[in-house]
């Protein structure tokens, strides 16, 4: 009996998580939003159980991040609260799916909107960066319906089936995506026309980085944000959400424009403002530790480098 080839598995896994993830934005679509909030928390609760290894990722990361100053009861509840924001997120996002793009902006009280727009209308190129809170996918069709479009840099799922049906939603509700596949150029083009590209700024990347502090840790942060704003004198605004309890509503904050470091020094400069980036991004997520995606391996270039200091110090020692 042959073996089957590995690309129709592929593809066949490729078509059941499609297939799955319609049907379950179909369901989701058709409930009532009291509904949809109770799923969401449920579904959260239904996370928290069955991922054991991103709980102890969680845990691990709060405890590192945060040391002595949460109990363990406390880092037990805050954990347990960060599963519940996902779930709620996720049935969030679909359940928003089929409404329309004032639907979606009637769900957020936008703050600080108003400096954005002067910057655009002054024919600025504007740079916003932000954190996995709140619902960030739905903010940014929210800051798309107040400034006519909004581009962002994402980072393509595997799946192409997914890939093409996230597109398009996003496409949508007005935000054109712009893969981290495709270089620079195409963010360049955009900001060079005077318009806005917004960047997630809080994952691990293995190229193009700065070692930064984030959390007094060592984290692999982007350099495209800096390098951007710094070669193209772009204004740069910190813009996140926070979700409003077990709720579907949403508080918009868009913060700025930053004030940046220009020495002239364009490698320091670089370096000096991804530090400035995430230290905004580490006031937010201290103010809605809840909300953020502790779940994320966001501090892998730490652990390299603490792994390789044992390493060294137990080669020394012997």
């Amino acid at each position: 009996m042959g073996r089957t080839d590995p690309g129709v598995l592929c593809r066949l896994r490729y078509l059941v998580e499609y297939a799955a993830l319609r049907t379950l934005a179909a369901v989701v679509g058709c409930l009532p939003e009291k509904l949809a909030v109770w799923a969401g928390v449920a579904l959260g609760k239904l996370l928290w159980l069955v991922a054991a290894g991103r709980r102890r990722v969680a845990r691990r990361n709060i405890e590192l991040a945060m040391p002595d100053e949460r109990t363990t009861d406390e880092v037990r509840r805050l954990i347990r609260e960060v599963f519940s924001h996902i779930g709620l997120t996720a049935v969030e996002s679909l359940w928003m799916r089929n409404r329309r793009r004032h639907s979606i902006d009637r769900r957020f009280s936008v703050h600080g909107v108003d400096a954005m727009r002067a910057q655009l209308a002054a024919g600025r190129p504007v740079l916003a960066f932000g954190p996995h809170l709140g619902n960030w996918e739905l903010f940014g069709a929210c800051m798309a319906a107040h400034l006519g479009r909004l581009h962002a840099l994402a980072r393509p799922v595997n799946n192409p089936l997914v890939r093409n049906y996230t597109t398009r939603l996003r496409e949508e509700s007005g935000i054109c995506v712009h893969s981290t596949r495709h270089g620079l150029r195409p963010m360049i083009k955009t900001l060079r026309n005077g318009e806005t590209l917004a960047i997630l700024f809080d994952q691990h990347v293995n190229r193009a980085y700065v070692a930064s502090e984030f959390f007094g840790r060592k984290a692999a942060t982007t350099a495209i944000l800096a390098s951007l704003a710094l070669r193209l004198d772009a204004p740069v605004f910190a813009a996140y959400s926070v979700r409003q309890g077990h709720t579907f509503r949403h508080h918009g904050y868009i913060e700025g424009p930053l004030d940046l470091v220009r020495t002239g020094d364009h490698q320091g400069d670089v370096r000096a403002n991804t530090q400035l980036f995430n230290d905004k991004l580490e006031e937010i997520v201290r103010r809605h530790p809840e909300q953020w995606l502790w779940t994320h391996r966001r501090w892998k270039l730490a652990d390299r480098l603490e792994q390789a200091r044992r390493k060294e110090d137990a080669s020394n020692v012997g």
